[in-house]
């Protein structure tokens, strides 16, 4: 029997029961669908994560009294250290004199008040005047402060988008007043567009001098210092250089841990690359136990059309049908029913990352060879649930078969 009668009869199967394919299949649909999105999601998650830890810049190191923390433990070891301060920040910069640059950077949340509007928690970083430039913001208009200005206090601030089109919508921002809190800044310019990371705009933020933000606010905060290197060969020697001057400010003995945590792009993707790794292998896990059933009820059906067939195989084999041929018949009938459904995923699985595309930053997509590993998984999947009804035709008696009414 040709490949094109096995799948004529294969459909001819699926078109009498529609309910029973239905239902059979449901478990490789949900499988297939399953994979297909969220390989196509985390594809996009992968890709959005990457060029928001690129704006960090490869060479650029941040040292922080906290970092990433990924336990309780840590963060328990974490509070217990010193805050950093703008004398830090000094030190790394007088006694690391190759590194690039050298900043420090502050936050906290207060509302924002401006022509007669209020927005509620809004971010408020404090930064040196080299910060901007050492995670590649852009600006739509105006300019950054400047080094003087952060030196001297002044309360001049950088606003983002949102809040530039929800404070001044009809008018241009620049050299007019919002009050951060109690205190009022001059806008001196304004961020170009950042859009959404996992849902959170980031636009909605106010971006001050740190003099200015430690006057207003206060000084306890630890100031996150960073540091740039001129070039990726010089960069592990700026780091241990940052490290040396840090750990002597804090006289930490040689052989107890630094008190404090490097966090750089590289730590950056490790982490993500960790938590969606995780929450891949669960969704797989989830997705094998889908197949599993989808097989079984493959598996089912064929034991069932052996038996419904039965005298048809054994006229077959009385006019010389081999065990190969039968076993390929129904091996192929199996293989034929898990791909329908894996189409099926498929196309479910694509209509969700178009939603997932069309509804978050992410650029979920699914690729050629994405829907080539989602046919594969259905294909081996009715492969495996066919072989022993395939082997229990082959083997039937002609005899016996041929008196079944």
């Amino acid at each position: 029997m040709v490949v094109v009668d096995v799948l004529r009869v294969a459909w001819e199967s699926i078109r009498r029961h529609k309910l029973r394919s239905a239902l059979n299949l449901l478990g490789i649909i949900i499988a297939v669908t399953t994979i297909i999105a969220v390989i196509a999601v985390v594809q996009g998650l992968n890709q959005y994560a990457a060029n928001l830890i690129g704006q960090l810049g490869p060479n650029t190191l941040i040292f922080a009294k906290f970092g990433i923390i990924t336990s309780r433990e840590a963060f328990l070891e974490a509070v217990k250290r010193k805050n950093f301060t703008v004398e830090d920040v000094e030190a790394v910069r007088r006694g690391v004199p190759e590194a690039k640059r050298v900043g420090g950077r502050v936050f906290g949340t207060h509302h924002v008040y401006a022509e007669g509007r209020r927005l509620a928690d809004m971010v408020v970083l404090g930064a040196q005047a080299e910060i901007p430039w050492m995670v590649g913001l852009e600006l739509d208009d105006g300019r950054f402060f400047t080094e003087t200005e952060d030196a001297s206090a002044r309360n001049v601030a950088v606003i983002g988008w949102d809040i530039k089109d929800e404070l001044f919508p009809h008018v241009d921002a620049i050299g007019r007043t919002i009050k951060v809190g109690a205190v009022p800044f001059r806008v001196v310019g304004t961020m170009a567009r950042q859009g959404s990371s996992f849902g959170q705009s980031q636009d909605r933020f106010v971006m001050v001098p740190l003099g200015a933000f430690q006057k207003a606010y206060g000084k306890n905060r630890s100031v996150d210092i960073f540091v740039e290197a001129p070039d990726a060969a010089s960069r592990q020697r700026v780091e241990e250089s940052v490290r040396q001057v840090l750990r002597t400010r804090r006289h930490t003995p040689f052989n107890a841990n630094d008190p404090f945590n490097i966090v750089d792009a590289e730590a950056l993707q490790t982490l993500w690359k960790t938590l969606t790794g995780s929450a891949f292998a669960l969704v797989i896990l989830i997705s094998s136990i889908s197949l599993v059933v989808g097989g079984v009820a493959i598996a089912n059906t064929m034991f069932a059309s052996v038996v419904e067939r039965t005298r048809e195989i054994g006229i077959r084999k009385a006019l010389g049908a081999r065990r190969r041929d039968l076993r390929w018949q129904f091996l192929l009938e199996a293989v034929a029913l898990a791909t329908a459904g894996g189409l099926t995923g498929v196309f479910l699985g694509w209509l969700a990352a178009l939603a997932v595309g069309a509804w978050s930053p992410f650029p979920a997509q699914v690729t050629v060879p994405l829907v080539v590993m989602g046919l594969a998984v259905a294909a081996l999947a009715g492969a495996l649930a066919g072989w022993l009804p395939a082997i229990r035709a082959a083997r039937l008696d002609p005899i016996v078969a041929l008196r079944e009414e």
